[in-house]
C-alpha cells in the first residue's frame, strides 16, 4: 500500500487503543484501521483488541514495553513516546482482517438492536406494572371502605335486634290515645268531687232541717261542666284549682 493511504495519529491514541484505555476517544483511529465507521465508544472497545493486536504486530517495539494496566498511564505514555516517538504513521488493516472486524461490528449492532428492543419491552412492562399498581392501590382503598360499610351494617343489625327485643312486650297492645286518657281522668275527678260535695251538703241539711235546706244542698252539689282541665288555677295548670 502506498504512503498516500497512510495517516498520522498521535502516539497517545494508538497506545490507548492497544491497552484498551476506557476514557480515551479512539473511534476515529479504530475506524480508519478497520476500514469502517465506528460511531460509539462501545464499538471501539469491542474491536480495540483486534486492531491493537494488528498495530502491535506492525510495531514490534511495542512488545518490548510493559503494557500492563497496573502501570500509571502517564508513566507508560512517557516510556512509549521515548522509544517510538510522539506520532505514528498508520495504514488500514488488510481486507481479510477488516472483514473479521466488520463481522464483529455487525454482531455488536445486532446486540445493540436487541438491547434496544428489550429496553422498549421493559419500559412497556414497567408502564403496565405502574398502571396495575395504581389499580391495586385503588382496589385496596375500595376494599377498606367496603369493610367499613360491613362493620356499619353489622352495628345497625345489632341495634335493630335490640329494638325488636324492646318491642316484644308491646306486641298486640293498642296504642294509648292521650286525649281519651285526659278525658277519662277529668270525668273521674268530677264524679269523685260530686260525691264529696254531696256528702258535705247532706250533713248541713241535717243541722238546718227542712226541704229548703236539702234543695240548697242539691244546688251546692252541682259541679260545672267546665271544671278541671281549663285555664283556671293559680298557676294556670288546667286543673281548675
Amino acid at each position: 500500500m502506498s504512503d498516500t493511504a497512510r495517516k498520522i495519529f498521535p502516539m497517545e491514541s494508538v497506545l490507548a487503543l492497544i491497552v484498551g484505555k476506557e476514557d480515551a476517544d479512539v473511534k476515529e483511529l479504530a475506524g480508519y484501521v478497520a476500514g469502517c465507521s465506528i460511531a460509539c465508544d462501545t464499538a471501539a472497545r469491542m474491536v480495540g483488541p483486534m486492531v491493537g493486536g494488528w498495530l502491535a504486530s506492525c510495531f514490534p517495539k511495542f512488545m518490548d514495553i510493559n503494557l500492563g494496566k497496573d502501570q500509571p498511564w502517564e508513566a507508560l505514555l512517557s516510556e512509549v513516546r521515548s522509544k517510538l516517538g510522539d506520532n505514528v504513521s498508520l495504514e488500514p488493516m488488510p481486507a481479510h482482517q477488516q472483514a473479521m472486524v466488520g463481522a464483529v461490528l455487525a454482531k455488536l449492532g445486532e446486540l445493540v438492536e436487541t438491547k434496544k428492543a428489550q429496553a422498549a419491552q421493559i419500559a412497556t412492562m414497567q408502564a403496565k406494572i405502574d398502571e396495575l399498581t395504581a389499580v391495586e392501590a385503588k382496589a385496596a382503598e375500595l376494599s377498606k371502605k367496603v369493610a367499613q360499610q360491613e362493620d356499619t351494617i353489622k352495628t345497625m343489625k345489632t341495634d335493630m335486634s335490640g329494638l325488636r327485643k324492646q318491642l316484644v312486650p308491646f306486641n298486640g297492645k293498642m296504642p294509648v290515645d292521650m286525649d281519651e286518657l285526659l278525658m277519662a281522668i277529668k270525668d273521674a275527678i268530677k264524679d269523685n268531687m260530686k260525691g264529696f260535695v254531696a256528702a258535705g251538703a247532706g250533713a248541713a241539711a241535717g243541722a238546718v232541717a227542712g226541704e229548703a235546706a236539702a234543695e240548697a244542698a242539691a244546688e251546692t252539689s252541682s259541679v260545672p261542666d267546665d271544671f278541671g282541665f281549663g285555664s283556671s288555677g293559680s298557676n294556670d295548670d288546667g286543673f281548675g284549682f
